[in-house]
């Protein structure tokens, strides 16, 4: 009977120590999930001021090229 009972204390022993790794496990995914968020939301505001800047940029090219149109025509008929 204590052989038994031996089997059924490792037995419990194994559940318990897989029940804790199952649970350091989870809870290091959800360590490594929140990090990915992190992440994932310091880019899409890196990517929101990077099209802020494309934007400007676009804008402003579009003014010089119209300038100079009008210079370059200006120009011309002199």
């Amino acid at each position: 009977m204590t052989e038994h009972l031996l089997v059924l204390l490792v037995c419990l022993a194994v559940i318990v120590v897989l029940a804790i790794l199952i649970c350091v496990a989870s809870r290091g995914q959800v360590s490594a999930l929140t990090a990915v968020y992190k992440i994932r939301q310091t880019l899409q505001q890196i990517l929101a001021s990077t099209e802020k800047i494309d934007r400007s940029l676009h804008d402003q090219r579009r003014v010089l090229y119209d300038a100079h149109k009008r210079i370059s025509t200006v120009t011309k008929g002199v």
